[in-house]
């Protein structure tokens, strides 16, 4: 039996034996509740106080029973205590619960659902740039790697609302439903769509034919791993020195792609992309733009003028979105 789970019982029992004891002082004796436990809680605790009622033949005969069960019960959590220190459950227990404090301190982070290979993947890639998030995993070995690897999780099945709930789902932005299989992908989609309205979800589908339904279910975007596979693959052979360059991009060395969302009242607001100097002060370049309306403009012009809600979708040196909001800042 688990320490702790002796630890429950052995309480109860204690606990039981209290109550017990002051009702039967309170019927045997006709006591007042008050001298009733206060009558239990000496005898269950062996402190030999005097008496503060005269026992009858039967009051007696019901001490020794109490102090009987009483003794054991205190023996009984006494040696749970113990064997709870020991195994290191207690630092077991304290840790989850400092872990779940981090985890209520986050907002506007990422859920990630699923640690397997593609979620262990994109973790690894969200620790890098440092993106704020969480993963809900409910097998044994990959929670201790989470946990080696110092990255906040939650313990349990993501598909159940309660778990949701403990990775933050209300105060979450993005949602990453990776779950091998996409009946569960499709059931957290409609958990965290039903929950939180505005929250960003991105959804795996294993199979094709899954993505319709996610998308019915309110995944914002799918991706299915064999099609983005077989579209690399055929860009490679197709298109090899494009591949090269895109991967030199994302791998944020030197140059990165990288996005930054123009806030309201941002200095930038109803300047062109002349004056707002981007490319200078930025070190970057716009190639495309995405307007609060969803259209995009790409290839804009120097006299576009830029709006507050407008995407600007940059390629430059790492550290572009960084830059152009020190530029934002300076400007203001």
């Amino acid at each position: 039996m688990a320490p702790r789970v002796r630890l429950t019982i052995s309480v109860a029992v204690l606990i039981s034996v209290f109550i017990a004891g002051t009702a039967g002082y309170a019927i045997i004796e006709d006591q007042p509740i008050f001298d009733a436990a206060y009558m239990a809680i000496i005898t269950i605790s062996t402190v030999g106080f005097n008496e503060h009622i005269t026992l009858s033949h039967a009051g007696r005969l019901w001490t020794i029973f109490l102090i009987f069960f009483g003794v054991a019960g205190v023996s009984l959590a006494f040696t749970s205590l113990i064997t709870l220190f020991i195994s290191g459950d207690i630092k077991e227990l304290v840790g989850r619960r400092k872990l779940q404090t981090r985890i209520d301190h986050l907002k506007n982070h990422t859920i990630l659902c699923g640690y397997g290979r593609m979620g262990a993947l994109t973790a690894s890639d969200f620790k890098q740039k440092g993106v704020a998030f969480v993963v809900i995993e409910k097998n044994n070995i990959a929670c201790e790697k989470l946990k080696e690897e110092n990255i906040p999780y939650v313990h349990g099945d993501a598909t159940e609302d309660d778990v949701l709930e403990a990775a933050g789902l209300h105060r979450a932005k993005v949602l990453v439903a990776a779950l091998a299989h996409d009946a569960d992908n499709v059931y957290i989609t409609l958990t965290a769509r039903g929950e939180n309205p505005h929250i960003t979800i991105i959804a795996r589908a294993e199979q094709p034919s899954t993505e319709p339904k996610l998308k019915r279910a309110g995944a914002d975007r799918v991706i299915c791993p064999h099609i983005v596979g077989a579209h690399k693959i055929s860009n490679i052979v197709t298109q090899p020195n494009v591949v090269d360059f895109y991967e030199v991009a994302a791998a944020g060395i030197e140059l990165e792609l990288d996005e930054f969302i123009i806030a309201e009242g941002s200095p930038l607001c109803e300047k062109s992309l002349r004056n707002a100097d981007i490319r200078k002060a930025g070190d970057a370049m716009v190639v495309a733009i995405k307007h609060a309306d969803g259209n995009a403009e790409y290839q804009p012009g120097p006299e576009q003028i830029l709006h507050a809600g407008d995407i600007l979708i940059m390629i430059g040196r790492t550290g572009v979105s960084s830059r152009l909001h020190d530029l934002a800042t300076n400007q203001s």
